[in-house]
């Protein structure tokens, strides 16, 4: 199979990509980034693009799917209109032209409780893009939903560290078990195995499922070869 992964160099994207790296079924990993990435892996070919004069995809083969983990912070991002262009503008063109270019499958990652109506700021901008992704006519399209993301980031995040502490103490009462925060290697592992898995159709992945698809992930099969 061929990947094309958005984001590889966030939380998420990069647990992805090092999990591909090393998974046999999966021959040819293409990548889009505003920089040039240090890479060893001869499978991986890096893109450097810019997103604001992107056209078409920088590719000349059709990749089996597309995996989203794209996203910053309003910290990070400067201000409202600029993370709405990161969260939002950005990623909903790259899936369109791969949509265009005959990428059949896609897998977003989104986050747990979004709505278009949702008095948050955050929530109503995430609920836009999955209805962005729902529109582009994708033959299988999952969307992955997890909660608070607990992982190791570059940058320091206090309120992410609050919300994991918190999140942690409703898992473990068992009242709110879906809040409580997942692993980014867990919804990595997630994101690959609903892409084998899952029929055509939509799909969505709600933060308590995450692990269950995450423990389904093996590489126990390539030894057949």
């Amino acid at each position: 199979m061929k990947a094309l992964i958005l984001g590889a160099t966030g939380l998420v994207g990069n647990e992805l990509l090092q999990l591909l790296e090393a998974d046999n079924r999966f021959e040819q990993i293409d990548l889009l980034t505003r920089r040039e990435l240090e890479l060893r892996e001869v499978k991986v070919v890096n893109h450097c693009v810019d997103y604001n004069t992107l056209k078409e995809l920088p590719i000349h083969h059709i990749p089996d799917v597309l995996f989203v983990a794209f996203g910053t912070t309003l910290k990070k991002a400067g201000s409202k209109e600029e993370q709405l262009k990161i969260d939002v503008t950005i990623p909903t063109k790259i899936m369109k032209l791969a949509r265009d270019l005959g990428v059949k499958n896609c897998v977003l990652i989104s986050a747990l409780g979004v709505s278009l109506k949702s008095p948050f700021f955050y929530s109503r901008m995430k609920a836009q893009l999955d209805e962005n992704a729902k529109q582009l006519g994708f033959d299988k399209l999952v969307i992955i939903k997890p909660s608070v993301l607990d992982g190791l980031r570059q940058e320091k995040r206090a309120g992410e560290k609050i919300s994991i502490q918190i999140g942690n103490l409703l898992g473990k009462s068992g009242l709110i078990d879906k809040y409580k925060p997942v692993k980014s290697l867990n919804v990595a592992k997630c994101m690959i195995q609903t892409n084998l898995e899952l029929s055509n159709g939509y799909h969505e992945v709600h933060s308590g499922e995450i692990n269950t698809y995450a423990k389904k992930y093996t590489f126990e099969e390539l030894k057949k070869e």
